[in-house]
């Protein structure tokens, strides 16, 4: 089961997008109609990572892929950190996944 806050990693993208409960995901229409592809995933705050593709089809779906590790997630945000025109981005380090998830709603706000 997928423990909100979230994000969303489009395959071949560096721009994260932050979902903070299943009610804003099944709220946004535009998510809904999205087609994923089999590379997009869902990387929830404990680093288990989900297929779009499948949660699409089920929300309820406890089948993940992968746990990702704090390194790991730290540098997508990383990466995300420096699409919005971050500065000094290697200096973005966090604890746990939990931060890190935390810290992609402060860069996208």
């Amino acid at each position: 089961m997928i423990t909100w806050p979230a994000f969303i990693k489009h395959d071949g993208e560096d721009e994260l997008i932050y979902i903070s409960s299943l009610t804003e995901w099944q709220n946004d229409e535009e998510m809904l109609l999205y087609i994923f592809s089999e590379r997009d995933v869902l990387i929830d705050s404990t680093g288990k990572v989900y297929s779009l593709p499948i949660l699409q089809q089920n929300i309820n779906s406890n089948d993940y892929l992968a746990v990702a590790s704090v390194g790991n997630i730290v540098e997508l945000v990383r990466a995300h950190a420096a699409t919005v025109g971050e500065c000094c981005i290697e200096k973005i380090n966090c604890q746990t996944i939990s931060q890190a998830v935390a810290l992609v709603k402060d860069l996208t706000d």
